[in-house]
């Protein structure tokens, strides 16, 4: 309940700091072109002022025509006072002391001075006011995509109270070969395994493993933990149902981010009862056959599971997984992964990206759909340091003439134990701005 309520704050939080920016970025605007528009007023009143004093006949003349000289346009203004100047110069100049036509030129040239100001003013305002509205745009654009995130996270907490309920009205019997298992010697592990399983849903069995390390207070390199998986995927005799079970389909050798792929398991049938006997709960489902779906093959899944483990490791919260965004053009983006920064408390939105070869032509709309939905923010997890330079290109390329943050880093880099000079994160590549 707790984590739930901080989890509210920091929603409402971002919320209202968004709207902070939004509404200070309408005032800013605003006052930019109230002080314009005032600019402008004074600037017609004093071309006014002075055709009114050279042709004070034409000024009457105006007015009993009701166009008086306000209604005209500063384009005519400038022709008209420019006219009756080029007349003064000719027949009127040897009339007018050289003292007053001084005077005059002087005070042409300084209302020159000042319409050129206003208008370069106008111009850098014109500017600001598109500026405040493409963020103004952005801004909105990533609420609504945090938005659509909270409301998922609300249905996501209804549905895991429902299943609370009903395991709490379906007791499991217990089979017999059950009290057989609980009286093995190796029962103690074995049972470890199962309820880490069940009750987070991972799939890799070196996690598993390290999970279990954990739970028995035991060192990771213990190999009876890893003879107690051994033990419940291939049970001798028919005392024992298979418990767990390797997933078929997902080659082990040759990993792009180095090594070989890690064996990826789930409970069977029986391992699911085994759970359901022990805790009274039903098993979580498996992470893989969760992510599967949404993947474009196991070894990106995989890659995507890999990352979500680093992120947590790191600090950060996962908030989902896959989850459909709907954007302000009708539409969707799917971030491999959305979390919660442990420094700054903001939802952020992760890319998974393979060294494999890509359509390009379709690369530049996924990073558009990144940068719209993130408000610039762009997080990349690859598995190598090919993907990783390849990435930002495609980036950089596709975001050209636009301000965004990207950050990047790969998994080969991070089991070697590499970290961001900057700062000592995990991002390896950090661009802010317009940084190049």
């Amino acid at each position: 309940m707790v984590d739930f309520t901080l989890e509210e704050f920091q929603r409402n939080q971002s919320i209202r700091i968004s709207r902070d920016i939004i509404g200070q970025s309408e005032e800013h605007e605003q006052k930019m072109q109230t002080n314009a528009q005032k600019s402008w007023e004074n600037a017609h009143k004093q071309l006014v002022a002075l055709l009114r004093f050279l042709d004070q006949d034409y000024d009457e003349s105006c007015e009993k025509a009701t166009r008086p000289l306000e209604s005209f346009s500063d384009d005519d203004l400038a022709y008209l006072i420019h006219v009756r100047l080029r007349a003064m110069q000719g027949s009127a100049s040897k009339k007018i002391e050289p003292l007053e036509i001084n005077e005059l030129k002087q005070r042409l040239k300084e209302l020159n001075q000042k319409y050129s100001d206003l208008e370069q003013e106008l111009i850098a305002t014109q500017e600001s006011k598109r500026n405040i509205q493409a963020e103004k745009a952005a801004l909105e654009a990533h609420l609504a995509a945090l938005r659509q995130i909270q409301k998922d996270d609300v249905a996501q907490n209804i549905q895991i109270q429902k299943t609370n309920i009903e395991e709490s009205r379906d007791p499991t019997p217990v089979p017999v070969w059950v009290k057989t298992w609980q009286f093995t010697k190796n029962y103690e592990k074995t049972s470890a395994a199962i309820l880490v399983m069940g009750e987070m849903g991972i799939a890799l069995r070196p996690s598993i493993i390290k999970q279990m390390a954990k739970r028995l207070s035991l060192s990771a390199a213990n190999k009876n933990l890893d003879e107690a998986l051994n033990w419940l995927m291939s049970l001798e005799g028919n005392e024992f149902p298979i418990l767990v079970e390797q997933i078929s389909g997902v080659v082990e050798q040759g990993s792009s981010s180095g090594g070989n792929q890690p064996a990826v398991l789930h409970l069977t049938r029986d391992g699911q009862v085994a759970y359901q006997v022990l805790t009274g709960k039903i098993p979580k489902e498996n992470e893989f056959d969760i992510l599967i779906r949404h993947h474009s093959s196991p070894e990106h899944t995989i890659l995507n599971i890999q990352a979500g483990e680093i992120l947590i490791e790191e600090g950060y919260k996962i908030r989902g997984r896959a989850q459909a965004i709907n954007l302000s053009n009708g539409e969707t983006y799917i971030p491999d992964i959305v979390a919660i920064d442990p420094k700054s408390g903001e939802v952020i939105f992760v890319e998974v990206e393979r060294d494999v070869s890509k359509d390009q032509i379709s690369r530049k709309t996924k990073w558009m759909k990144f940068y719209e939905a993130s408000n610039g923010n762009l997080y990349v997890f690859c598995d190598n340091l090919n993907c990783q330079r390849a990435i930002q290109g495609e980036i950089n390329l596709a975001l050209s003439g636009l301000s965004y943050n990207s950050f990047l880093t790969n998994l080969h880099g991070l089991r070697n134990g590499k970290r961001a000079g900057k700062d000592g994160s995990i991002w390896f590549s950090q661009r802010r701005g317009n940084e190049k």
